[in-house]
């Protein structure tokens, strides 16, 4: 008999890459084009697609996909009976009317705290991306009590099974519970893998792309930019990606002045994901400065679209670093801008493709999923 599995997803749009909340809501969306489009499984999804932007209400409404997996629709943020919520109240409202109504099997989550109340009698697995300060901006006192002291502790109670898509987050999570903990990456989604032509433009474009926000660094990829300006170097760097730390941005505006760098900085905001690949294939190399990151897809997507790299040695990239460095990728230790320089040379004219084919069976969508439903 066919098992049923409700999975429950930050998911911003349907219309695959066209918008996204982050690296969380970007993952899902590859998961869920993925088991749309597969043709034969043993498995039946529904999907409560939680809508990170709130753009969407609900009704309950069942879209389908394929004959093997529907779609209900949810924003983050709603009233009940006219009241306004916090997130959380509501949430845990939709996955418990689900799982009401669809009878899973199994219940899969990607925020670990959508399982609090759901009975025992079903499989309940928790997906976990962020954990207490690991990749988590600080909000308040209460705030931070609630969501890395408490949720994780009563969210354990309801959890058979962890996977964690990073080995810091797993680190420290085998400190804190007794149940079973898989370490599982994320896919890289295949649009990607498609470099375009070798550029013939004299300068050099750097690119980075994430979330401006102090953890990402993004004053370390102008202060290498303003070191190559003063050697001579026609350079210029285009950063992707919204602003979320207005004083943090203040901040590189103000950097990019005193250096003197603010006609050779281009500040995208977020794009979809075609604009982000189109600006991927007009770019000479790619760089990444982030401080923490619990997976760190962005620079693997520089490097599916043929892009050389040259990053801080976090997330995956750091726990596989033998294995990126042997495709090519440059690490930065420390502040060392000569150094740095120095590797960003190296990596000019460089064109393999052994990091794609790397990236390909490694963190492929197909292998990822058998991976999860392996645990079902």
């Amino acid at each position: 008999m066919m098992k049923k599995v409700l999975l429950v997803v930050p998911l911003s749009t349907l219309n695959w890459g066209e918008k996204n909340a982050g690296g969380v809501d970007s993952v899902c969306q590859v998961i869920i084009k993925y088991l749309g489009d597969r043709e034969k499984t043993n498995l039946y999804y529904r999907i409560l697609a939680i809508d990170p932007f709130s753009c969407v209400s609900y009704s309950g409404d069942v879209l389908k996909l394929s004959p093997y997996v529907e779609v209900v629709l949810c924003p983050k943020n709603e009233s009940i009976f006219g009241f306004k919520m916090p997130s959380l109240i509501t949430n845990l409202f939709r996955v418990r009317r689900q799982v009401r109504d669809f009878q899973p099997d199994i219940v899969h989550v990607h925020e670990a705290q959508w399982l609090i109340a759901i009975s025992k009698k079903i499989r309940r697995i928790a997906t976990i991306h962020s954990y207490k300060k690991i990749c988590r901006k600080s909000v308040s006192l209460i705030n931070d009590i609630v969501y890395e002291r408490i949720i994780p502790r009563v969210s354990d109670i309801f959890t058979d099974a962890y996977t964690c898509v990073g080995w810091d987050l797993s680190v420290a999570l085998e400190c804190d519970v007794q149940k079973p903990i898989s370490l599982i990456g994320n896919p890289v989604d295949e649009a990607y893998f498609t470099p375009g032509e070798d550029s013939k433009c004299e300068e050099v474009r750097l690119v980075t792309c994430a979330l401006i926000s102090r953890r990402k660094r993004i004053d370390r990829a102008i202060e290498l930019l303003s070191v190559l300006k003063k050697s001579g170097w026609k350079v210029s760097l285009t950063v992707i990606g919204p602003n979320v730390d207005p004083d943090y941005f203040s901040q590189l505006t103000q950097q990019l002045k005193s250096s003197g760098l603010l006609h050779d900085v281009i500040f995208t905001g977020a794009l979809s994901q075609s604009e982000i690949i189109e600006r991927y294939r007009e770019s000479s190399v790619g760089v990444f400065y982030s401080e923490q990151e619990t997976f760190g897809m962005a620079p693997l997507e520089m490097l599916a679209a043929g892009l050389p790299l040259l990053t801080t040695p976090v997330g995956v990239l750091g726990y596989l670093r033998h294995d990126f460095e042997k495709v090519g990728v440059k690490f930065v230790d420390g502040k060392d801008l000569s150094q740095q320089v120095q590797k960003l040379t190296s990596l000019l004219g460089f064109n393999d493709n052994q990091a794609a084919v790397y990236l390909r069976n490694k963190f492929s969508v197909s292998g990822i999923c058998q991976e999860y439903e392996s645990l079902y």
